[in-house]
């Protein structure tokens, strides 16, 4: 990402009583649920990584105990990180693996960083590198034991923006991201890393306003996706890569955006999956006999004063799922960040950002989990130029 696009995103940022709904097989049942560990627990703020740092899109690697992320200078660098959630590195200067690296494919209007990947080769990271001229390129990074290397993806250029899959049996990783067309048109794409001619178009759809993008499923040669329904309205939808088959999966009404589908250990490792809807529902659905059912539907507007939810992730820990959520007015506004349980049995819904700080302007919360428990770390946004990263605790 250049010095100007860095200016002016951070510019958009800077500018732009707990009820909960359990859900019972999509039968909404309303109550007050007094949660002992919401009652206890006391949101605790830390930054990691001053301005100075530039941290730009990290993303948190539990496996390795490691981020990834970019800096205001087009770096790629990597960072540990201690048990306690800090960053090991002083000043969150990190090491530096590669340069002249960017967020942005021409005509594509959504930004990505780096990625975590991992296969039977291990621990990868796939980004986007400018080349010649500029022209975005699909580039990986590994670890050798020793150091770490990297290299352009072979048939790579005019693509970038790699979300890759994370699955142990694979022998390659896949990689799902766009190629630019023109400079306002492009395409989505898929491939295995090592093999460009794998390389195939797909059908996905992406939201500016949301941050809204396909997802890769674990466990399974698909990705989560959304598509219009007979009336128009966007369904959640599963596409399979290799049958070029998509899967409806939802038919109730309100518009579904930011589809995560994975295998949820309450449930017998059954998948289940989550979105979106209309911008302030966190629906969850589950399998029961032949369609999906909604087990757990939080409406932002139930259980805090901001009324959409953004940048939703789920992850599992200790045998059950969780879900961590921006709460805001809008994608880049002063926000809150909570945690949810995905199991209406379970009545964690709690903020762990403080409340008592309503106008920072928080965003793009990610999750990990190290020995002493599980962190939330998101980018607070001061104005033009100036953003730091948080880390968050949980009652986890």
């Amino acid at each position: 990402m250049n010095k100007n696009n860095i200016y002016s995103y951070t510019l958009r940022a800077a500018q732009e009583c707990t009820v909960v709904l359990k859900i019972l097989v999509g039968v909404a049942v309303s109550m007050v649920i007094v949660n002992p560990t919401a009652a206890e627990f006391v949101a605790e703020e830390f930054e990691v990584c001053p301005v100075s740092a530039g941290v730009i899109d990290p993303e948190f690697d539990s496996n390795s105990q490691s981020v990834v992320f970019f800096d205001t200078q087009k770096r790629l660098k990597v960072a540990g990180i201690r048990p306690d959630g800090t960053v090991k590195s002083k000043g969150c200067r990190g090491a530096i693996i590669d340069t002249d690296v960017t967020l942005d494919v021409p005509g594509f209007p959504l930004k990505n960083g780096a990625e975590w990947a991992w296969s039977q080769r291990g621990r990868e990271i796939y980004y986007t590198k400018l080349i010649a001229e500029g022209q975005p390129t699909l580039a990986r990074a590994w670890f050798d034991g020793a150091s770490w290397h990297t290299e352009l993806l072979t048939s790579g250029t005019q693509r970038g923006l790699p979300l890759a899959s994370i699955d142990l049996s694979d022998a390659d990783t896949r990689l799902l991201y766009v190629r630019s067309i023109s400079d306002t048109n492009y395409e989505h794409l898929w491939r295995e890393a090592e093999d460009p001619g794998t390389e195939l178009s797909l059908p996905a759809i992406v939201t500016q306003s949301s941050g809204s993008s396909p997802r890769w499923v674990p466990g399974q040669r698909a990705i989560s996706t959304t598509q219009a329904d007979v009336d128009g309205v966007y369904q959640a939808a599963l596409y399979f890569i290799d049958t070029q088959e998509t899967q409806v999966l939802t038919s109730d009404a309100g518009r579904k955006e930011e589809v995560w589908m994975w295998q949820a250990p309450e449930f017998g490792n059954e998948y289940v999956f989550m979105t979106v809807v209309d911008g302030r529902y966190l629906r969850v659905y589950r399998r029961i006999g032949d369609s999906w059912a909604i087990i757990r539907n939080l409406d932002a507007k139930s259980f805090s004063s901001r009324s959409l939810i953004f940048s939703p992730e789920p992850f599992v820990h200790n045998g059950r799922s969780y879900v961590v959520m921006q709460l805001s007015g809008r994608k880049y506004g002063p926000g809150e960040i909570w945690i949810a349980s995905i199991d209406s049995s379970d009545s964690l819904l709690i903020p762990i950002s403080d409340l008592a700080q309503p106008n920072l302007v928080r965003t793009e919360p990610e999750w990990l989990a190290t020995s002493e428990g599980v962190f939330v770390y998101y980018t607070l946004v001061y104005g033009p130029n100036k953003i730091s990263l948080r880390r968050l605790k949980t009652p986890l």
